[in-house]
């Protein structure tokens, strides 16, 4: 009975002590003019405690998880109704698409894009990798909330391969999306010395973790 009650204790204690609640609020279902689907996805992340917290988040934009666990963007994970389905070109961003009068003038594109990132010195790149580190710190308030959303579009092809895994989206089986958020510090600063890391965390408490959201359903039909 002692032991029990240790293992209720602790069970307990783990849940109270947990800092942040990631939660999937719901999902808007459109179709577009161009005949794809598209999604807005809204959720919110909650300070549980009773003091200010800091974390390093990018909330432009959610990506696959299997697209990289060094990006500090939230994850989404999509199911078939409860096996995962590993596909990283399943959906798309809503961006807007750039039109081109002729191939020189996207190669002259191109071309500038790939020169300004040539033209950079390692000491401009550390300063503007050091930048976004700090551009991508979020400070909540004790018990506050804040809500986001994320737009991407699925263009309702069904059949998807991964390397040598093959994949294919039933149309009468049910389907579900969770996000996930990895909140790291010193990962995100790999490129940087130790004396680098230590300066930009001075007096710096952030929060570090791995957090995941509810499963809601996704409209994958026909």
């Amino acid at each position: 009975m002692k032991n029990l009650f240790f293992l209720l204790f602790s069970i307990t204690f783990f849940a109270q002590s947990k800092p942040i609640e990631l939660k999937i609020d719901s999902i808007q279902t459109t179709n577009t003019d161009d005949g794809r689907r598209k999604f807005v996805l809204y959720y919110n992340i909650s300070n549980l405690t009773d003091k200010p917290i800091s974390f390093v988040l990018n909330n432009n934009t959610i990506i696959p998880i299997g697209s990289g666990s060094l990006r500090p963007f939230p994850y989404y994970k999509v199911y078939e109704n409860e096996t995962p389905i590993d596909i990283s070109t399943l959906f798309t961003g809503d961006k807007t698409i750039s039109y081109f009068k002729n191939e020189a003038e996207l190669n002259r594109y191109q071309d500038s894009i790939m020169a300004s990132i040539k033209n950079k010195t390692l000491e401009q790149l550390h300063q503007e990798k050091k930048e976004t580190f700090l551009n991508n710190i979020q400070k909540m308030e004790p018990k506050e909330t804040k809500n986001y959303e994320a737009v991407f579009v699925w263009d309702k092809n069904r059949y998807h391969r991964n390397d040598t895994i093959e994949y294919y989206l039933e149309e009468k089986e049910k389907h579900y999306i969770e996000l996930h958020i990895n909140l790291m510090t010193e990962e995100l600063l790999m490129d940087f010395t130790k004396e680098e890391i230590q300066e930009i965390l001075k007096d710096k408490h952030l929060t570090k973790g791995w957090f995941s959201s509810n499963k809601v359903e996704l409209n994958l039909g026909e």
